[in-house]
């Protein structure tokens, strides 16, 4: 969600308390007060997490390599495109009701993984930017999952850092003027990110820059409440376009894992108008997650 209408600013700030507080209550990464598994929002605290941490399973000395556990970039996983996948992904989480049970992931990482998947690829999303106002800083966030066991040979396909933009969004700087736009608007921000990375049991993955996935315009159906649309209440079939890094895993080991992520946003002059660029916005997000036998 990207564009250069300086509307995305104002979006944000005139969005219902109750909106920004839970989007970022959970957002990106990424970034914000930890997120408790299995639908709960209670944070964990910094010894729960190490405890997690330390029962991840230690990769073999032999093996300290991720590469067997991510699809490669340009490869076909079970029949799709990387760039086939995230657009499925986007169909899928555009789609979800926010609320009133669970919020949108996009907003809260507090909903269940399992909440809404089906088959043997899973989405996971990070809360999005979009919902945090910018000016304000971003902490690490915990997105503690690992209570809602994760199926044996499931893969995940695990959103980190990116934008989406679509005509059918609110004014602002994601929403371009013409449909024609979204692609350049999306890969505009995507620009922006820096300084990426991500871990599985605290083993890198190595060439992240290669991951990054840049989609061509796809429609979608817009949920009734639908996250980008309130409060104006907007929903219904749109197009839109992806851009960002996003990796496939493949199915993980029984057990609990710890996977690692974020990077940040460098606005530039201009993204949401005139006067000043809003600070980098940091992601930093550990999820939680556990693999069924």
């Amino acid at each position: 969600m990207n564009g250069t209408d300086q509307g995305l600013f104002a979006h944000v700030a005139e969005a219902p308390a109750r909106l920004r507080t839970a989007a970022i209550v959970a957002t990106i990464a990424v970034a914000l007060t930890g997120c408790g598994g299995g639908g709960t929002d209670n944070a964990a605290s910094p010894t729960t997490v190490a405890n997690k941490a330390v029962a991840s399973p230690a990769t073999p000395a032999a093996d300290k390599s991720t590469a067997r556990l991510v699809a490669p970039r340009h490869a076909h996983f079970q029949g799709k495109t990387y760039k086939q996948w995230v657009v499925s992904f986007w169909q899928w989480v555009n789609g979800i009701d926010n609320g009133p049970f669970y919020p949108n992931p996009l907003i809260s990482c507090s909903r269940p993984i399992s909440a809404g998947q089906s088959g043997s690829v899973w989405y996971w999303t990070t809360p999005s930017p979009y919902f945090h106002a910018l000016g304000v800083p971003n902490a690490p966030q915990v997105c503690d999952q690992s209570a809602d066991v994760i199926p044996a040979g499931t893969s995940i396909l695990l959103a980190t850092l990116d934008t989406f933009s679509s005509t059918l969004l609110p004014p602002g700087a994601y929403t371009p003027t013409r449909a024609a736009g979204e692609r350049a608007i999306a890969d505009r921000f995507a620009d922006r990110i820096q300084d990426m990375f991500v871990t599985i049991d605290n083993v890198p993955v190595n060439d992240i820059e290669s991951y990054r996935v840049s989609t061509d315009r796809f429609t979608f159906t817009a949920a009734f409440r639908w996250v980008f649309g309130l409060p104006e209440q907007i929903y219904g079939t749109g197009t839109g376009a992806a851009d960002g890094y996003y990796l496939m895993l493949r199915p993980l080991p029984a057990g609990p894992h710890t996977i690692h992520y974020g990077g940040r946003f460098h606005y530039l002059p201009g993204d949401f108008g005139p006067g000043t660029p809003p600070p980098d916005y940091v992601v930093d997000v550990t999820l939680l997650v556990t693999i069924a036998p």
